[in-house]
């Protein structure tokens, strides 16, 4: 990096938060299903109700993005998230449903509100090709995430209240962090006038980006569901495991996300991205009928930091090849179109996979991603991204040449 670069700073506030985030996921997931005991068809709907009113949130959040000192909303924005988990403190010792249901859209909203800016700042930080920079920060952050999969595993010996204390320190951190970034770092440049819809335009005239979207979102819809939705009933029901083993679990599968991308960061820039996303489609297929036959613990974990490697390389190829292609004046809006894809999927993968859940048990949960992936394989090959050639890649034989 050269020297006094921002990015270690924007780096550490993007980990921190990632780490209470991680956390967060952790902690909705365990105390829905393993504290209160709700059936798989009640915590699909659960989901989709906390996730669906911060779609809308997310949009504004990428014209927010555009057009204001990015630095200055996501210290704001994590400060504000301070308060939900200490707020639900006071109901610790007589945990219960509508407090835990307020808790978890709180920090929804807000969530919504930063991940656009927070992303499109990524590139005025960046110290080297796209491609790199964004498998960086997905280590980094990656590997703070486990860091709060790993507090959430701790918490009948720390404590209900001490967790979230913790993850009300990792927000505050976090905004101490984004302070340190020089003013005006990756400032708003949208000119007056773009609306919600100025990122589905962009989209619209962009086939190959648009593509992309489009191909991450069915992506996540059965196959991130399916882990998100599926794994805490997995945990509970399949393999009789308390707090510790369902932290344990996430922790092997972000590892393999982790270890992933250490390889692709020796490997970039890749020259053809695409074919990454195409092949893992295939592989992932594999792992999930694997992991649907109930295997014995041992190989259940192997095939999780399996699952992890999948998902790892096919979020971080299509988050790199979507920084790369969108338009400088509208990234934050791209990127908030990108991210709304995922959470879109986050509803209506909860409600179907719920219901799957509750019907057939939790391992038919994975089924679904089967079809899907085999779809979606043959969707990447005729959009083209087999064909696709980074940017970066090009950029740096030219550097070379």
């Amino acid at each position: 990096m050269p020297p006094r670069s921002p990015f270690p700073w924007y780096l550490g506030g993007a980990s921190l938060w990632f780490a209470a985030a991680s956390l967060q996921v952790f902690l909705l997931q365990w105390l829905f299903v393993g504290e209160l005991g709700i059936r798989p068809m009640d915590y699909g709907l659960i989901r989709a109700f906390l996730e669906t009113p911060a779609l809308a949130l997310l949009l504004v959040g990428g014209v927010i993005g555009d057009r204001v000192d990015r630095r200055r909303l996501l210290v704001g924005l994590s400060l504000l998230a301070c308060i939900p988990p200490l707020a639900i403190v006071a109901t610790a010792d007589a945990l219960s449903f509508w407090p835990l249901v307020a808790f978890g859209a709180s920090l929804a909203f807000l969530q919504s509100l930063s991940d656009p800016a927070r992303q499109s700042m990524l590139s005025a930080v960046a110290p080297t090709d796209m491609q790199r920079t964004v498998t960086v920060m997905t280590i980094v952050t990656t590997l703070t995430g486990i860091g709060g999969y790993w507090v959430g595993g701790q918490l009948e010996a720390l404590g209900l209240r001490t967790v979230l204390a913790i993850q009300a320190a990792c927000f505050f951190a976090s905004g101490l962090a984004v302070l340190r970034l020089p003013p005006g770092v990756g400032g708003g440049v949208a000119r007056p006038g773009r609306g919600l819809a100025s990122g589905f335009v962009v989209l619209w005239r962009l086939p190959l980006l648009r593509n992309v979207i489009l191909l991450n979102l069915f992506s996540s819809m059965f196959n991130a569901g399916a882990y998100l939705v599926g794994m805490p009933f997995i945990a509970r029901d399949i393999y009789g495991g308390n707090e510790a083993f369902f932290a344990l679990m996430m922790m092997v599968f972000t590892a393999g996300t982790v270890g992933c991308n250490v390889v692709l960061l020796a490997l970039m820039p890749l020259r053809r991205p695409g074919r990454a996303f195409v092949a893992m489609q295939l592989t992932r297929i594999v792992i999930l009928v694997a992991l649907w036959l109930e295997p014995p613990q041992w190989l259940f974990f192997v095939l999780l930091a399996a699952w992890g490697v999948n998902m790892g390389v096919t979020s971080t190829v299509a988050r790199a090849m979507v920084q790369e292609l969108a338009p400088a004046e509208h990234r934050a809006q791209v990127l908030s179109v990108f991210l709304f894809g995922f959470m879109v999927a986050a509803p209506v993968s909860s409600l179907v996979l719920g219901a799957v859940i509750d019907f057939a048990g939790p391992t038919t949960g994975l089924l679904p991603g089967v079809p899907v992936s085999l779809m979606l394989f043959a969707g990447a090959l005729a959009a083209g991204l087999w064909r696709f050639e980074s940017p970066s890649a090009a950029g740096r034989a030219g550097g070379s040449a």
